[in-house]
């Protein structure tokens, strides 16, 4: 149905606006559930074809079956900084919302947007898979008798118990790696597409730097990619949706600290 221009403009912004909130949220829905569907047929071919991961996981063993990059010292190096990147990231927006709330930056992202961010490592990248990995309970690839190891190999999904810290599925790093892709996505401006191309490269880098040191299986990591971006799009359109209400929370919170203090 075409907008009426004749209509008064504040009933026509209102319209406007409640049209692109419609959209940002049949978006999501759509996205979400082409996400949920394919996650699921990744799933049912990992149970169904198990040696897959076997198969991907003995392209980086030597000739007695053993993980010979897992001690390299750059693929470490590599590890390290990718595991020190959450404590810079989540800091840095908490500070940038608090920044947000008592001085109502522009150059900043909207406190509804940091929040976003926030909400995927949080649910996406720590809850939802730190729940699964002592639920499903998976060793790693380095840990099984296939490999020089001592403990049974078992398909994604299985309930193994095989390890009770630190199981291998799904992949923790590539969940927190998946969920820098929020930043650039939530960003405007002409340096948000090189940062999204630059942080799909650093994505792709951090999880399969993984596999070829034998921490996580294949499935371990497409599974973890496919969990967050469900997250991703499940909770876009409800920030989208409550953004004005968050944003004005957020200033309204940080002016009453400021009067208290001051």
């Amino acid at each position: 149905m075409a907008m009426n221009h004749n209509l008064p403009a504040a009933v026509r912004e209102t319209v406007s606006y409640a049209s692109d909130q419609k959209a940002v949220r049949e978006g999501g829905n759509l996205w979400c559930n082409y996400l949920i569907r394919t996650t699921i047929l990744v799933s049912f071919a990992f149970m169904i074809v198990p040696l897959t991961d076997i198969t991907v996981s003995g392209w980086f063993v030597d000739a007695t079956g053993n993980f010979n990059l897992h001690d390299n010292q750059y693929l470490l190096a590599l590890r390290d900084l990718h595991r020190t990147l959450p404590a810079i990231i989540v800091p840095a927006l908490l500070f940038a919302l608090v920044m947000q709330a008592l001085f109502n930056r522009r150059y900043l992202p909207a406190p509804h947007k940091l929040l976003y961010i926030l909400s995927v490592y949080a649910i996406g990248a720590a809850a939802i898979v730190h729940g699964l990995k002592y639920l499903v309970g998976r060793a790693r690839p380095n840990e099984i008798m296939e490999f020089g190891g001592n403990l049974l190999f078992s398909p994604a999904w299985q309930i193994a118990n095989s390890c009770q810290r630190s199981c291998s599925f799904p992949s923790g790093e590539s969940a927190s790696a998946m969920a820098m892709l929020t930043i650039p996505l939530v960003l405007s401006g002409f340096y948000r597409l090189p940062l999204l191309v630059l942080t799909m490269v650093a994505v792709l880098i951090f999880s399969l730097n993984r596999i070829v040191m034998g921490a996580h299986f294949l499935s371990d990591v497409i599974l973890s990619w496919l969990f967050v971006a469900i997250v991703m799009a499940w909770l876009w359109p409800v920030f989208q949706r409550h953004a004005l209400q968050i944003d004005r929370s957020v200033v309204r919170i940080g002016k009453r600290i400021r009067s208290s203090r001051f």
